[in-house]
């Protein structure tokens, strides 16, 4: 699968600033309540028969300040037979964004669905994904004594590959509260941790 990103140029100021709803997803928790919170949103705006190829979830610290928080990158469609997907960005400053247009070419005859998922409380749980934060800040805490890692990012995506167990994981980056090394850590779908370096 390959994809070609057409850039939104010309969008109207309008368009920069909608924002869902009375939403402030910047402010959620970064554990599993959190990432529920963020799951239920996508469903929301997106409907909950959207497919995803790439979920991004980055946490600007420090939270409290201006313009601080989490922000959210998907990469969507609503009708994979379209071949079209968009990418949207969601940010404290503009709410949601709708930021490019993705043409997507498939190869041999392939289906598009292999490759992209939907959000589910099972495999592609985002839920899921915050406890596995809180897992990597605990690990931290025990094996490196480091008591206020926070959540740098978090992404999962298939990196033009079919979504499979083996080959589908789930990135988390985490640091301490006031900046210094990065940890980062790989776990598969159902949770394991794959690799843990910094």
């Amino acid at each position: 699968m390959r994809k070609n990103f057409l850039n939104v140029i010309g969008l109207c100021v309008s368009l920069l600033f909608v924002t869902s709803c009375g939403s402030n997803l910047s402010k959620v928790s970064t554990d599993a309540e959190g990432f529920e919170k963020i799951q239920k949103e996508l469903i929301s705006k997106f409907g909950e028969n959207a497919y995803y190829d790439g979920i991004y979830i980055g946490n600007s610290l420090p939270a409290n300040k201006p313009g601080g928080g989490v922000w959210v990158k998907v990469n969507v469609t609503k009708n994979p037979e379209s071949l079209k997907m968009e990418e949207w960005i969601y940010n404290s400053h503009s709410g949601w964004s709708h930021t490019s247009e993705i043409t997507v070419e498939m190869e041999n005859g392939e289906d598009i669905k292999a490759y992209i998922f939907q959000l589910d409380n099972n495999k592609f749980s985002l839920k899921r994904v915050g406890e596995l934060v809180t897992a990597s800040a605990k690990k931290l805490a025990d094996e490196k004594d480091l008591k206020n890692a926070v959540l740098e990012s978090v992404h999962f995506n298939t990196h033009d590959r079919p979504v499979s167990d083996e080959d589908t994981k789930i990135y988390i980056t985490m640091k301490p509260e006031n900046g210094g090394t990065t940890f980062k850590f790989r776990y598969d779908l159902a949770g394991n941790l794959v690799d843990f370096s910094y």
